[in-house]
This record gives C-alpha cells, structure tokens and sequence, in this order.
C-alpha cells in the first residue's frame, strides 16, 4: 500500500503532525527490521514500540505513527538520530487500531478476488497452492508471508507489496475464540476456505465443536455472492455454514460423493499423486511436491476456488504441480535410498494422524521410522492425547516408533505397550539419529517421518543424519 502524507493520516484517522517529503509505501513494527521507505507502527505491548522510533528513523522509514499527546523533537536523545524533516509524523488515539484501519482501507483496492485461509492444520500449505492457482491466471497475487496470521500479522499483510495486487490471499490464525471474527472484519473475503478441524490449542479451546466454532467465524464476513470451501466430511461445521439462499455458496471438497472436488485417491510416494474429480466432470491427476495424503484436500480446495474463478486448468495444475512446501511442511529428504519427511512445523492430534497415516501408505518396501516428539498446548488432556499417538502408531504396522520430549515418553509407552518397537531419547537427539540409521542400515528403500510441534524445533534432528537443517 502507498500513501501520501495527507492520504495516510486521512486513512489513519489522524492528525498530520509532519508532512515528509518522499511517498509512503508499507508498513513494519519492528525496528530491528527496518523498511526503508516505510511506515513504522509503534506498537504498546511488553514493550513500548515509541522507544523504537529513532531506530526505525535511521533504518530507513520514511513516516512514523505515534500515540497523541508523544513528544517530538529528539526521538530519543540516546538513539542514533533525530527525527528529521523528512519523516512524514502522523498522530493517533491508538496506533494498533490505526494499524487496522489502515489495511482495512488497503483491502479496498482489490477488486479481485481476495481469499482468507482458517483451519486447524494446512493452512499455510493450502495458501501457498491458492496463491498459485490464481497466480496462474493472474497477477499480482498479494499472500501471507511467514506467519503473519495474528492481529499484527495480517494488517502488515494487507500493507505489503505488491501494492497493486490483482488478488490477494490471506491466513488467518486464531488461539481463542474471536480471533477470526476480528480478522475476518478486516480482510472481508470473497472466498473463505477452512482446511480442517481437529483437536488444537485446547488450553484455551476446551472441545472440538468450540474449535469448529472458532474457525468457522470467517463465514459470516464472506461476500454474498463469494463462495466457502469446507471438507465435505467435516460434522462440526455444518451448523456454522449459510443456506445457499441467503449468503455464499459451500464447495465441499473430500473423498465424499457429494464434494465439489473429490478426493478420488492418493498414491504416496517421493511425491504426492492425488486423483480429484472436479464439479465439471473432469477426473484429473496432480503430482504433488508436498508430502501426504491429507495435501490432496489442500490442492482440491486450491482447485475448488480456481475452478469456482473460471481459470483454466492447465495452467492451475502445472502451477500446483512446482509449489515447495513452506519450511519443513511435508518436505521430502533423501537418505540414501530411503525418504525423509520432515515435517516439524506444527503437531496436533490431528496432523499426527494424517502424518502418520501417510507414513504408513507410503509405498516402500523397507521400514517405517516414525520419530516424533511433544505435541503443545492441548491442555489437561495431554497424556491422554499422546498415548493415543503411540497406539495409533502400533495400529499401523509402524516398525520403530523414536520419541523425544516429556510428553513423548506417554507415545513411547503406549506404543510398546500395543506391540510396537519404540524407544524414548529424551532431549538426546544423537541418540534419535543412532537409532534411525541403525533401523536404516542395510534395509530396502524406507521412510521416515519427523513429525513435532513447532517448540520442539524436531528440524535439529536433520544435520545429525547429514541433511542441512
């Protein structure tokens, strides 16, 4: 988003305090990583981000918010300079409410379409397929980038370059009820997707139809004539979804008959075969470079939206066909003759499940390594939720079941105590990669899988079995 000095305390609803004399373009709150030719937002947290703005000044912003009644002059007699005559100053009551008001007025300028992304697991994956499927057809496609998907994250998002997208694509992230609410009000979509609903944050959720609940907060903001793309086999979200007669249609995408995309099947493999039927009739096949059968829903819904667009399909399924993961989201390593999957960037029981699903499909003919450590924040059910994990495991036939963590000693026991091999490392991560090579050494062609949330950081894992990290 770019602003004059005047259009951005108009927008702000602010008072111009200093008309600088260079063109506004985005925005950034952290002083540490400047933008030249930015706006700094000075946010009131742990810690007060006016502290910040000398900082911000000599990194390169080109104008700064500050709460009414600041002080100017020498931003900061200890900093590493004055505010100079340069730096466009607009004042306001509140600079995270300006914030918001800011990328609201910057979702203004796409007349294309503009698609919020909510569910309990692939979110990020599924963003990053949407974004190409429109891509493929058009551009600029303005995306979440990182994980930027909070209250801070999404106004930056929507202040981002491009600054003329001809559509954008927006994650929202939400721990507790409301989140998505306030989200949704400033993103306004006029497509909704919600990839899943399992068993999350429970600390703070309490139960899965609360969770349903939560996600499904996005609807009610959905233009009416936009679309919702939900798992067609998904209970909990039915009583939060809108007659077809007074707001957006529902697109369903799964392995039920019913779906708009069907989920016809998944071959696993070093990559990803997914066989989708979509609502033209077409059955077409999409080799996936994201590890999982629970990515074929991904890519469906990213056709759902596309199909729903009137984009052509070739193009839509090349573009699927070159997206990465994002970070270690299902990405495929190679050990020797044998797969690695890392995917360390999130557990919950319901990932756990798909992952581990997966693992067990794969088709190869040698061991399947499952090494897993905590899944956080699920609350007084924790134990319980682990052990199910190490059951599971046993149910599928895995043939060495590695834990590392507190909780991950409940998968170990459990695991062992329906019959698997499994041995609990603790925090020893040598040992993790001792007995992966020893499971390893001398076998046909197997796969493992590394699977943890994101605060075990399970990726340190990688550089001890000679793979970069």
């Amino acid at each position: 988003m770019r602003w004059s000095p005047d259009s951005l305390a108009a927008q702000a609803e602010g008072q111009l305090r200093r008309r600088g004399a260079t063109e506004i373009a985005g925005a950034f709150i952290d002083s540490r990583s400047p933008r030249p030719g930015a706006l700094f937002v000075p946010i009131v947290a742990a810690r007060d981000g006016h502290d910040f703005l000398a900082h911000a000044i000599a990194g390169g912003a080109a104008a700064i918010l500050v709460r009414r009644g600041h002080p100017l002059g020498s931003v900061d007699a200890d900093g590493p300079g004055d505010l100079t005559p340069e730096i466009t100053v607009v004042e306001v009551d509140d600079t995270l409410a300006a914030l918001t008001r800011l990328a609201a007025r910057s979702r203004d300028r796409v007349e294309g379409p503009v698609v919020a992304i909510t569910g309990s697991n692939g979110k990020t994956t599924t963003r990053a397929m949407v974004q190409a499927v429109l891509a493929s057809a058009m551009h600029p496609v303005l995306c979440t980038r990182g994980n930027l998907n909070n209250h801070l994250g999404v106004p930056l998002t929507l202040l981002d370059e491009p600054h003329e997208p001809r559509a954008m694509v927006v994650e929202l992230g939400m721990s507790a009820p409301g989140e998505n609410d306030h989200l949704a009000a400033i993103v306004r979509p006029s497509v909704a997707i919600i990839t899943s609903i399992a068993l999350e944050h429970l600390e703070f959720m309490g139960t899965l139809e609360a969770i349903a609940a939560a996600e499904a907060e996005v609807v009610p903001h959905v233009a009416p004539d936009g679309i919702v793309v939900v798992p067609s086999d998904e209970p909990t979200l039915r009583p939060h979804l809108p007659a077809s007669e007074r707001g957006p249609a529902v697109l369903g995408i799964g392995p039920t008959e019913d779906a708009d995309v069907v989920v016809l099947g998944v071959a696993l493999g070093e990559r990803t075969e997914a066989t989708l039927r979509l609502r033209t009739g077409d059955v077409i096949t999409v080799r996936l470079r994201c590890f999982g059968a629970h990515n074929a829903r991904n890519a469906a819904a990213a056709l759902a939206v596309g199909t729903h667009l009137g984009l052509p399909l070739p193009p839509m399924l090349q573009a699927l066909e070159a997206v990465e993961p994002v970070g270690d989201r299902g990405r495929v390593h190679h050990l020797g003759p044998h797969l690695l999957v890392a995917d360390c960037y999130n557990a919950n029981p319901g990932s756990m499940e798909a992952a581990l699903g997966s693992l067990a499909a794969i088709d190869r003919q040698g061991p399947r390594v499952a090494v897993l450590g905590d899944m956080l924040e699920l609350g007084p059910r924790e134990h319980e939720l682990h052990a199910e994990v190490g059951r599971r495991c046993a149910a599928l036939g895995l043939d060495l079941v590695i834990t590392l963590g507190p909780l991950g000693e409940a998968i170990a026991r459990a695991a062992h105590d329906a019959g698997a091999t499994a041995h609990h490392v603790g925090d020893d991560l040598e040992a993790a990669a001792v007995l992966v090579r020893e499971a390893l050494e001398g076998a046909q062609p197997g796969a493992v899988l590394l699977k943890a949330s994101r605060g075990v950081r399970l990726e340190r894992l990688l550089p001890r079995l000679g793979l970069e990290g």
